[in-house]
């Protein structure tokens, strides 16, 4: 070949994809591989391309019943609302309201709107009359279903056409329907009208799969009620359900959620089928190269033979020579061949020992032992070992290396999700703010949960909010924050939920024993991944909705809060800038602790800066708010409370608003005046919590920033959902924020203050505290450390359930007074001990 044939053969005029897979197969001048490992390549490929296809079969298989419930569950609910028809326009009909004013003035009207009500449904049905406002309705007197139409007539008294609903608790069920009568604005009282709701349950018969599963349900807001009407195998009910609402109604039909069920989405597919057939491709590449190297290297051993056959011809033929010569000289002395005849040189000798390696190319070997270096790894720090006293009184906290790791958390995940399984409150929602310790606690946490038999939902680095609203809105309301809260960055724990009920004292206690005795199940659990915070920030917008436009600066103090607090505030109407917004466990700029006013300084400044009309604050998991002025000043949570309790005491007059012990004493009065009952109870989120279900509370809160909102929303503490609704009432005012918030009630106070202590030291003090310590003249409570009430102010000493302190607060009508008070409850406390510490 010339040096023009080789320059035309490596740079060829244009891209030739066959001329170059032949001159690289030309090329062979040694195997391309082990053709062990080019069996394997293949293998794999085969395998994978197989699988994929065997996985996208499966999902269009379910996605195909799926698809059929879906479908059948909106025409269920098309045909429900076809059904209904008749009924939603009755409230607003003349002819039927013109009737039902007459009820009230004369009763036998009433045989006239039952007989106009039977001619418009083709049905009998039944009127029910109440005269009187809805203050002056007593639920026991209204029948089975009483607290129900008083909920109705609230509705109702809103000036907004309550929903139709069917009453369980009627024989035969009956599907009912209210309206408030009114003679200009004199409320006359409630009329309601109801028809059994038979037929339209008999009408709830969708044909579906075996291996699907729909429901009909009564939406109760965050509750959970058992299906009015269901069709298909329950086995299959979808823990995500996709609900079709029927307008007018409380009515829901829950369908499967078709994409949740697709196991390999289509791009996915397509790139595993390419893969493999890649790898099958490269392993016939390779097998080619492979036979033609053999090829190449049998021709050269053809022409080595060849050779060899020649040189020994030659060599006869001069043995010839050298016997006729030896016979002509009479002499047996041997000749010597001609240079270079009949000698193996050395270099032929290597070309052969060389020749004979490449035929026998060395197997590939692992330069590790994969299983050994993880056995290294695990040696190289020792675990730790469970210790009750991380179960604390309304979360599970410790230190990370001391008395919390990775294990602990499996560990505490196995109680958790064997609890979960009694209880039948499965899905657990599982998720954890921004601190470093967080992914690895999760995972193991995950771990634990699924390996009791119980289905995780893990919707990743969310606030605590969000984990809440996911756990009522995609699950029976069970759910895992993992979260160190406030709390340093070397601390994380726990906050657990199970069906709907927050876990604090003994139910705590409970989890660790269920460790201890090993009374925990196991099974194989399902994982699913779920982004919720856009569902989350549509649920803030469509409850909430400012009157004017406002100016916020939130701090979210590099916690969680960040990823989604400006969204939220934004969707509801509010120019927001947020600060510290980055999710940084090192927490470098400040601690997430709104209750600190240490922590508001880049607040109340950046506030003064951007003219903004109110400054919000979030602490490390975003379910706490602080709250400071456009003038900087610090508005403590007990008094935000006043101005949110006296806006849920619109809606629900005469409700019981709950308080901590660290509140301010006149917030009882702001209550009282508001037309609500107040009642104080002991710190802590669960706790709180417990109390409203206990009380029937629509609202509560905390001194440390948490505000539970039952009405309207899930009864949690919610940061993000919290500030949403203080800018909705502050919107609402002609005034500034500024001077709404310096008009609420105040005295001389101080912020939260802390005596540090050794672990477990700060219980056995408050205990002495409370036998020893004598306030005459003050009114003295013992429900959560010890709260003396005196006539011109108070103080609180209390041990933290989360940290080893005690926290001391003091408010008071003048400074002289103030100072009184902190005297007093330092000479208490050194009595007991001399050597604290005292913060002022």
């Amino acid at each position: 070949m010339d040096n023009k044939d080789l320059k035309e053969k490596l740079n060829p005029g244009k891209f030739d994809v066959k001329g170059i897979l032949k001159n690289f197969l030309d090329s062979a001048e040694k195997p391309s591989a082990d053709p062990r490992m080019i069996s394997i390549l293949g293998l794999v490929g085969v395998l994978l391309i197989f699988v994929a296809i065997l996985v996208k079969a499966w999902d269009t298989w379910t996605g195909w019943n799926t698809a059929n419930a879906s479908s059948a569950g909106r025409e269920v609910a098309e045909n429900m609302l076809s059904a209904i028809e008749p009924y939603r326009g009755i409230s607003t009909n003349p002819e039927f309201l013109a009737l039902a004013q007459a009820v009230f003035e004369r009763p036998e009207a009433a045989q006239e709107l039952d007989a106009w009500l039977e001619n418009r449904l083709g049905a009998s049905g039944s009127v029910g009359v109440y005269p009187g406002t809805v203050k002056e309705q007593v639920p026991e007197e209204l029948g089975p279903n009483g607290f129900t139409l008083v909920s109705m007539m609230y509705i109702a008294a809103q000036g907004v056409t309550p929903p139709l609903q069917i009453h369980n608790s009627l024989e035969p069920p009956q599907l009912v329907g209210l309206v408030e009568i009114r003679d200009g604005d004199e409320v006359k009282g409630y009329l309601s009208f109801s028809t059994d709701a038979a037929p339209l349950l008999d009408g709830f018969n969708p044909d579906v799969g075996p291996e699907s599963y729909i429901a009909l349900r009564q939406d109760y807001g965050r509750q959970s009620s058992k299906p009015l009407k269901d069709a298909g195998n329950v086995e299959f009910a979808p823990a995500q359900p996709d609900r079709i609402l029927v307008p007018g109604t409380l009515l829901r039909v829950e369908v499967p959620l078709h994409q949740s069920n697709e196991l390999l989405p289509w791009a996915r597919f397509f790139t595993i089928i390419i893969v493999g057939l890649l790898m099958l491709g490269a392993a016939r590449i390779l097998h080619e190269k492979n036979k033609r190297w053999l090829a190449a290297a049998e021709a050269k051993e053809e022409e080595r033979r060849a050779a060899k056959a020649l040189k020994a011809e030659r060599k006869a033929k001069i043995e010839e020579k050298k016997k006729a010569a030896r016979l002509t000289d009479q002499t047996d002395k041997p000749q010597q061949p001609p240079d270079g005849e009949g000698v193996t040189s050395s270099a032929e000798t290597k070309s052969a020992a060389a020749s004979k390696n490449e035929a026998e190319p060395p197997p590939m070997r692992l330069r590790y032992d994969l299983a050994e270096r993880w056995k290294n790894k695990d040696m190289e720090t020792s675990a730790v070992v469970l210790q009750e006293s991380i179960f604390r009184a309304y979360d599970i906290r410790g230190e990370i290396g001391k008395t919390l790791d990775a294990g602990v958390a499996y560990e505490v995940g196995q109680s958790i999700g064997s609890a979960t399984v009694d209880a039948d409150a499965g899905p657990v929602v599982v998720a954890r703010d921004g601190r470093l310790s967080g992914p690895e606690l999760t995972e193991a946490m995950i771990r634990g949960i699924t390996s009791t038999g119980c289905d995780v939902l893990d919707i990743g680095c969310v606030p605590t909010g969000v984990l809440y609203y996911a756990a009522y809105e995609k699950g029976a309301g069970t759910g895992v924050m993992v979260t160190g809260s406030h709390n340093p960055p070397s601390y994380n724990g726990f906050k657990v939920m199970i069906g709907g009920e927050t876990l604090f004292g003994d139910q705590i206690k409970a989890l660790y024993r269920r460790i201890a005795d090993d009374d925990l199940h196991t099974g194989e659990g399902e994982i699913t991944r779920l982004d919720i915070l856009e569902d989350y920030i549509a649920r803030v917008a469509s409850d909430i909705k400012l009157s004017k436009p406002m100016k916020v600066v939130i701090d979210c103090g590099n916690g969680v809060g960040g990823i989604c607090a400006a969204k939220a505030l934004r969707a509801v109407g509010a120019e927001v800038m947020p600060l510290f917004e980055e999710v940084d466990g090192n927490f470098p700029n400040h601690h997430p602790d709104p209750s600190d006013p240490h922590n508001l300084v880049d607040l109340i400044e950046s506030v003064k800066l951007m003219g903004a009309d109110v400054g919000l604050a979030l602490d490390g998991d975003a379910d706490r708010l602080g709250v400071v002025t456009t003038e900087g000043e610090i508005i403590y949570s007990d008094r935000v409370m006043m101005l949110l309790a006296k806006d849920v005491l619109e809606r629900v007059p005469g409700a019981t608003i709950i308080y901590d012990v660290k509140c301010t004493g006149k917030l009882a009065t702001a209550i009282e005046e508001a037309g609500g009952k107040a009642v104080m109870y002991k710190t802590g989120h669960s706790l709180i919590k417990a109390r409203m279900k206990e009380l029937g509370s629509p609202f509560a809160g905390e001194m440390s920033g948490h505000f539970f909102f039952e009405e309207r929303w899930y009864g949690v503490d919610d940061g993000i959902y919290g500030a949403a609704r203080l800018l909705e009432i502050l919107s609402k005012s002609d005034r500034t924020a500024t001077e709404i918030l310096k008009e609420l009630p105040t005295g001389v106070s101080t912020p939260e203050m802390k005596v540090e202590m050794n672990e477990g030291e700060n219980h056995e003090f408050i205990t002495q505290f409370q036998e020893t310590a004598k306030f005459p003249g003050a009114n003295v409570s013992t429900i959560d450390g010890l709260r003396a009430d005196f006539e011109d102010g108070w103080g609180l000493c209390r041990a933290s359930n989360t940290t080893p302190v005690v926290v001391l607060r003091f408010e008071a009508d003048d400074e002289a007074a103030l100072k009184r008070i902190q005297q007093e409850f330092a000479a208490q406390m050194a009595a007991i001990n001399p050597n604290l510490d005292m913060p002022y």
